[in-house]
């Protein structure tokens, strides 16, 4: 019995992730595409394609694509080791074959190199631009000052972290968004901070 091919149309598509999901032809709950369910096709696919795929229902009620391609693009050309073999071919390949890859080592190398050069122009260009606000670790210059003074995104409070509190170790200060380390609870207190809540 051959399965069942559903069509829908890809609403959205996140490609840094990987991921999107499909609007069933009817407008059903939405289904989830992963990239791994659409590698046959030749580009990745983009908010708007129409899907072809068989519908997968996980056992925890999710549904998911699998087996998906994407209308009116072409699948990938068969890679050259998918030919048949001939009678000259089989012959050949009884004897171990001995290859080197130097394409392997000079993207190796390429990417190394690459990745060095990155390095030292962050680097370079660290050195060389004026700050406005200190360091992350120049601002921690006094060891004895251990009180986090931290901003919170969703609601824009200052709360003050103490070490034991549950979210200290990951608490991060950025002093150019105007959080700051105090050495006491009194001065995190005067200064307007509040103890963050447990």
């Amino acid at each position: 019995m051959e399965p069942i091919l559903h069509q829908g149309r890809l609403k959205t598509w996140n490609d840094d992730r990987g991921f999107g999901f499909i609007v069933p032809e009817g407008n059903g709950k939405d289904v989830f595409l992963h990239i791994s369910a659409i590698k046959e096709a030749s580009r990745r696919p983009q908010a708007g394609d129409i899907i072809y795929y068989q519908r997968v229902t996980e056992p925890n009620g999710k549904v998911r694509a699998a087996k998906a391609s994407i209308q009116g693009v072409p699948p990938r050309p068969a890679a050259a080791s998918a030919r048949p073999k001939t009678s000259q071919t089989t012959k050949t390949s009884r004897r171990p074959q001995y290859t080197s890859h130097p394409h392997k080592q000079s993207g190796l190398i390429q990417t190394v190199l690459g990745f060095t050069a990155a390095i030292a122009t962050l680097v370079f260009a660290l050195n060389d631009s004026p700050s406005t606000s200190p360091s992350p670790i120049a601002s921690v210059t006094q060891p004895n000052c251990l009180v986090k003074g931290n901003i919170s995104i969703s609601s824009g409070k200052k709360w003050y972290h103490v070490p034991g509190m549950e979210d200290y170790e990951g608490t991060v200060i950025d002093p150019s968004k105007g959080e700051r380390w105090f050495c006491t609870e009194a001065e995190a207190i005067s200064s307007g901070w509040q103890k963050a809540p447990k």
